[in-house]
């Protein structure tokens, strides 16, 4: 299912408030998030709208540092320098293999083969 994009004012709004929150210890809570989004912009949206929002940012030279952690409570941030943005992106990445090695597994063990392309893909990583 193809997600849609969602309204680029709602992503430029997500940037504006998340450049207030540089740095991992200044993250905003997704839930939080939203509610600035409403009181500040107007604009009542769904957490998964929010969250199209967010990964459309990433794809923007503005929003390219927008980062995201789970610790302490969880949130959003912007990070604060490229070597940030640097271990923001190592950890995603690592998830990522782990992910990938499990579903090989998982594929193995039910007998299902594993498609060439994407194998070849990941196994660069």
């Amino acid at each position: 299912m193809k997600t849609q994009r969602p309204d680029p004012r709602l992503t430029m709004a997500v940037v504006s408030v998340l450049l207030e929150h540089r740095g991992i210890e200044r993250r905003i809570r997704r839930d939080s998030l939203r509610e600035e989004l409403g009181w500040r912009y107007r604009l009542r949206v769904s957490d998964r709208e929010m969250r199209a929002a967010i990964e459309a940012a990433r794809a923007t030279p503005k929003g390219a540092l927008v980062c995201s952690t789970t610790t302490g409570g969880g949130g959003y941030y912007m990070a604060r320098s490229t070597a940030e943005l640097d271990e923001y992106l190592r950890q995603d990445e690592s998830r990522c293999r782990e992910m990938w090695q499990r579903c090989r597994k998982q594929r193995a063990a039910a007998g299902i083969a594993l498609d060439a392309e994407p194998t070849h893909q990941m196994e660069m990583l």
